[in-house]
């Protein structure tokens, strides 16, 4: 194998791999870290990593009222959040339980603000729902505040969502790769000439 063949092979491992960092990160849980939230206003702070960061919880109506969770998280300049997967301990009472996310620290104007909504259940665990809760022009969530309401008005039930914060490529980084790439390939075709 030449070494500018080896040389691209490794290039392009890099920059796969680079999109692929997949591990737990952070996230919460309601049973080792207390009940989240249920101020719209006062949402509890969970921190998020690059990978997949589990949030779960109990919400819906025990006969005392209902227990809605709001938390907010903040996401890093070069991060995005890419994907919201529906985890296997979600369970609903009725149809469909519900989530809606706001840009910022607060879901405000009872909930007239959200940047989306979904609605999900058994049927939807595995399922990526992010692009449910986001407008059609968008794909993820650049670095930013970001509040979510999770909210069940049946019976109390579980959720756990998996919320998958990926690093963005910087277009410096990018650019230093394709300039080394052709410096490689403008070295081999100097050597054919000479």
């Amino acid at each position: 194998m030449r070494a500018t063949q080896v040389i691209g092979f490794a290039v392009a491992a890099v920059l796969l791999s680079a999109g692929f960092r997949a591990h737990a990160a952070d996230g919460w849980n309601e049973a080792t870290n207390g009940d989240l939230s249920n101020d719209s206003l006062a949402p509890t702070a969970v921190t998020l990593g690059h990978g997949i960061n589990n949030v779960e919880g109990t919400t819906g109506n025990g006969g005392a009222g209902i227990d809605r969770d709001f938390f907010s998280f903040a996401i890093a300049n070069g991060s995005a959040l890419t994907a919201i997967v529906v985890g296997p301990n979600t369970f609903v009472s009725g149809g469909a339980s519900f989530i809606g996310i706001q840009v910022g620290n607060q879901v405000t104007n009872g909930g007239a603000d959200l940047l989306g909504f979904a609605h999900y259940g058994p049927e939807t665990v595995g399922t990526d729902i992010l692009p449910l809760l986001l407008p059609s022009s968008l794909q993820s969530l650049s670095s930013g505040n970001y509040a979510v309401w999770v909210q069940e008005t049946g019976g109390t039930v579980t959720y756990s969502f998996d919320f998958v914060l990926s690093a963005v490529p910087e277009p410096a980084s990018g650019a230093l790769l394709g300039l080394g790439a052709l410096a490689l390939a403008c070295r081999r075709r100097v050597k054919l000439v000479a």
